[in-house]
C-alpha cells in the first residue's frame, strides 16, 4: 500500500514537474545565455569585465543583461551601449545603437550594473533574425572596454 502511494506521489509531481521543464527549455530556444568578456580600448585599466546576455522570452521579460567591471578606473561614471548588427552575425556591416545603463564604479574601480529589456511580445518571434551585438562599454563619451562580436537570434 505504501509503495502504491509513494508511486502516485511521484506520478503526480512528474506531471506538474514536465510543463515547466518544457517552459524552460522552450525559454532559451533561439539564443543560449552568452558571457563575453569586456576588453580594454586603448590601454584602459581592466583587471576583468563581462557582459552577460540572458533571454528569458517570457511573457514579461524578454532578456536581462548583467554588467561588470573590475579594476576599472575609480569613481568613473560608465554607460552601455549596444551596438546592434540586424541581420548580420558578424558584425561587420551597419549596426544601430541601444544605450541600456550608466553606472559608477567605487574607489577599487569595480562597479555593477544590470538592465531588463521587457518582452514586447509574449511568445517567441516567428521570423528570427541571425544578428550580432557589440557592447561597448564608455566614460564621457570615449569608448573605454568592449566585447567581441556575439551573435544573437532576434524577433522580426
Amino acid at each position: 500500500m505504501r509503495l502504491v502511494r509513494h508511486a502516485a506521489v511521484a506520478a503526480a509531481l512528474a506531471t506538474i514537474a514536465l510543463p515547466l521543464l518544457a517552459s524552460t527549455a522552450a525559454a532559451d530556444q533561439y539564443f543560449h545565455t552568452s558571457h563575453a568578456a569586456l576588453i580594454p580600448i586603448n590601454g584602459a585599466p581592466l583587471q576583468s569585465g563581462f557582459v552577460n546576455d540572458i533571454h528569458a522570452q517570457g511573457p514579461e521579460i524578454g532578456a536581462e543583461e548583467r554588467y561588470q567591471l573590475n579594476g576599472a578606473l575609480p569613481n568613473t561614471t560608465y554607460t552601455v551601449e549596444l551596438h546592434i548588427y540586424r541581420g548580420d552575425p558578424t558584425c561587420s556591416g551597419t549596426f544601430f545603437t541601444r544605450q541600456t545603463v550608466t553606472f559608477t564604479t567605487n574607489s577599487a574601480g569595480n562597479g555593477q550594473a544590470g538592465f531588463t529589456f521587457f518582452a514586447a511580445n509574449p511568445v517567441p518571434p516567428p521570423n528570427p533574425v541571425e544578428s550580432g551585438i557589440i557592447w561597448v562599454v564608455s566614460t564621457g563619451g570615449v569608448p573605454q572596454y568592449q566585447t567581441a562580436c556575439v551573435p544573437v537570434t532576434l524577433g522580426a
